[in-house]
């Protein structure tokens, strides 16, 4: 699962707390269904590997999500999508509050970043 932080000249910044300051991915089924609007970045994001989003990708990863944020929030409690490939269906199963609070939380950490000169650490598993 990708988590993310705020780095200011490679460190965390004073006072950071990844498990309070950070954010990640609930579970898979968010991470799935979400990565395709959090890669933004000039840099593909690998779940497995790690990714840094710079000045330019953090201005256009703010921008795709304020966009696509009111979508969200319009959207029911929950919902499910099932994806068939190959005769295989599965099913992934959304909260519409986990959503909002992944990216409501990464625009704090956009504008903090921006405001501070960092970046944003992808970090995969």
């Amino acid at each position: 699962m990708l988590d993310w932080r705020v780095q200011i000249n490679g460190r965390d910044p004073d006072g950071w707390d990844p498990r309070r300051d950070g954010c990640y991915f609930p579970d898979f089924d968010h991470q799935e269904y979400l990565l395709p609007f959090f890669d933004v970045g000039d840099t593909p994001l690998d779940p497995y590997d790690g990714c840094e989003f710079l000045e330019g990708d953090l201005r256009r990863l703010r921008t795709h999500l304020r966009c696509y944020r009111a979508g969200f929030e319009a959207r029911p409690t929950t919902w499910s999508i099932t994806e068939t490939l190959d005769a295989q269906s599965h099913t992934i199963h959304l909260e519409r509050d986990k959503i909002l609070n992944v990216i409501d939380r990464t625009l704090q950490m956009i504008d903090f970043a921006l405001s501070h000169g960092g970046t944003l650490m992808f970090r995969g598993d």
